[in-house]
């Protein structure tokens, strides 16, 4: 039977799981640097910008946040380059277009924290325009491609674009930021809550395009091995 395997089969056996072993690893770290803040501020960490959580001088751990965020940002091009590589169709081309940039102004995000402000908010604002773009698409494609756009994904993706238009709304386009919230940062804020979301949104999307890029790869393999016993015969 081996001389019936498609050879991109265990290429994308090995793109998915390195994306899902990478985005674990994305979210340990995150999430250690977000407990240890926690043991310092309490609640009042739901105050403050996710960013601050990769500022070298603010967060002694921030290095390990930021390559947490280097790391979603390459598992996010993987799943778009294990989509390209299906050779599907102009749609899921799209798709990985736009995911790439995602990805590449998450890692872009990770190596210019918000020490680097300028840099910092020219990229975060990449990501935000980006992930609305990828989450629009993603909900058109679920009416024509559902093989690539899962109801999962569809539903994921229409969180994000909430998320994502009320973060638009919120931000200052004239300084590429977001004003502080007008209760200070005493109280948590909707802000904070909303981004991390979008952060959370991301990684999930990431994941189930993963899950569906195995289903897709696993029929085109069964097909490729159906087609050829059939010439065989």
């Amino acid at each position: 039977m081996t001389r019936y395997n498609p050879i991109n089969y265990d290429f994308h056996r090995m793109v998915i799981f390195t994306i899902l072993a990478g985005t674990v690893v994305a979210i340990v770290g995150i999430s250690i640097t977000l407990l240890a803040q926690y043991q310092l501020m309490g609640n009042l960490i739901f105050s403050q910008l996710p960013s601050n959580l990769g500022n070298y001088i603010r967060s002694p751990l921030a290095y390990i946040f930021n390559m947490g965020l280097i790391l979603t940002g390459i598992c996010m091009l993987l799943a778009m380059y294990g989509l390209q590589q299906l050779h599907l169709n102009q749609f899921s081309h799209t798709i990985a277009l736009v995911g790439s940039a995602v990805g590449i102004s998450i890692i872009l995000m990770g190596i210019y924290p918000i020490n680097y402000l300028f840099e910092h908010r020219l990229f975060s604002t990449t990501f935000l325009i980006s992930t609305l773009s990828l989450y629009c698409i993603s909900l058109l494609g679920h009416i024509n491609h559902k093989n690539i756009c899962p109801t999962p994904l569809m539903i994921v993706s229409l969180l994000g674009v909430c998320c994502a238009s009320v973060l638009a709304f919120m931000l200052n386009w004239d300084s590429l930021s977001f004003d502080p919230c007008p209760h200070g940062e005493q109280v948590p804020c909707v802000l904070t809550y909303l981004l991390w979301c979008q952060i959370h949104l991301v990684t999930i999307w990431c994941i189930i395009l993963a899950l569906s890029i195995k289903k897709l790869a696993r029929k085109s393999y069964y097909d490729s091995i159906s087609a050829k016993l059939a010439v065989t015969w």
